[in-house]
């Protein structure tokens, strides 16, 4: 949960916020055009979905926050926003990195991944930065995190979670999911026949 001592960007000082929609905003502004899932925000903030509902609408309401077809993200991303956070968030641990073929679209496996459930991981939300996806999925538990960085020509594994939960769970699911996009991409290769030289 957040604390009280929170220090928004002057434009938003007319808008009292409580506790909880300083959560989702904080987390909705946490990554430069970023949209979360309904879902994958319950899981990742573990809200009641009335609460997380009757929260979102306020956030709409007051003009912070976007419904889009994507998912939810902040309405203006390049505004600041000084939250101050009881316990630290572990940043993301590299598990996976890998090439991929050149005959990949990262366009079109960003488009195949998007919304995808697998194994237990749920989908949770994207960031676009030109050609390069970030991708986020979460367990059921909400414990979780797996990101998945494309572009480039690269492909990135990364995981989050709370300290006391096996470095193994982290592992196994960095693999299942670097597996599923494997088997999306050998699809696209096998689809797109060989490459001229």
């Amino acid at each position: 949960m957040l604390s009280s001592e929170v220090d928004l960007n002057p434009e938003l000082d007319d808008i009292e916020l409580d506790d909880r929609e300083l959560e989702v905003l904080k987390l909705l502004s946490s990554d430069l055009n970023a949209y979360f899932s309904f879902q994958g925000l319950r899981r990742r903030l573990g809200f009641h979905q009335e609460t997380l509902t009757r929260t979102l609408k306020r956030l709409e309401e007051a003009n912070v926050i976007e419904r889009t077809p994507a998912g939810y993200k902040a309405k203006n991303p390049h505004v600041s926003f000084g939250f101050t956070v009881n316990g630290a968030q572990a940043l993301p641990k590299p598990i996976v990195e890998a090439y991929l073929p050149a005959q990949v679209d990262v366009t079109v496996l960003f488009q195949r991944l998007r919304g995808r459930w697998f194994s237990n991981s749920r989908w949770l939300g994207y960031s676009q930065d030109g050609e390069r996806f970030s991708m986020r999925w979460i367990s059921e538990d909400g414990q979780l995190q797996i990101q998945a960085r494309i572009g480039q020509g690269k492909i990135t594994i990364a995981t989050t979670s709370p300290a006391g939960k096996p470095e193994a769970d982290s592992v196994a699911a960095a693999y299942q999911l670097f597996e599923h996009i494997s088997k999306i991409a050998e699809e696209m290769v096998q689809h797109q026949g060989p490459v001229a030289s």
